[in-house]
């Protein structure tokens, strides 16, 4: 008799949980939604894949043009104008005095206050 009201409470949770999710479709949305998202998982990762492999082909392609036509370094000398011109890029420096100064200023507030 036990066991019969346990299982017809949980029964009654389940089909109230159906209830409540109606919108989705139940537990066959959830389902639904389950697949979907593990197929777009999984066409996402074929792509990469299909990718990377298309870049590699280029790469090589690219690499076996300058070779024939005798391109490579010239290519070569491009390549390291290119990254001495990233380089050479610098950010804007602070120096150490304006930020030593800035913090004696708000230092030096307080007390004036206090006099």
């Amino acid at each position: 008799m036990a066991n019969n009201e346990r299982l017809t409470k949980r029964v009654k949770k389940i089909e109230q949980w159906m209830a409540e999710n109606e919108e989705m479709g139940g537990p066959k949305g959830y389902l639904d939604t389950m697949v979907i998202m593990y197929q777009n998982a999984r066409d996402s990762a074929i792509r990469e894949s299909q990718i990377g492999q298309n870049f590699e082909k280029m790469r090589s392609m690219l690499f076996e043009f300058l070779s024939e036509h005798e391109l490579v370094d010239e290519w070569d000398a491009f390549v390291s104008e290119k990254q001495d011109a990233v380089q050479e890029q610098q950010t804007e420096e602070v120096s150490v005095q304006e930020q030593a100064e800035g913090g004696e200023e708000t230092s030096e507030a307080p007390e004036e206050e206090k006099k």
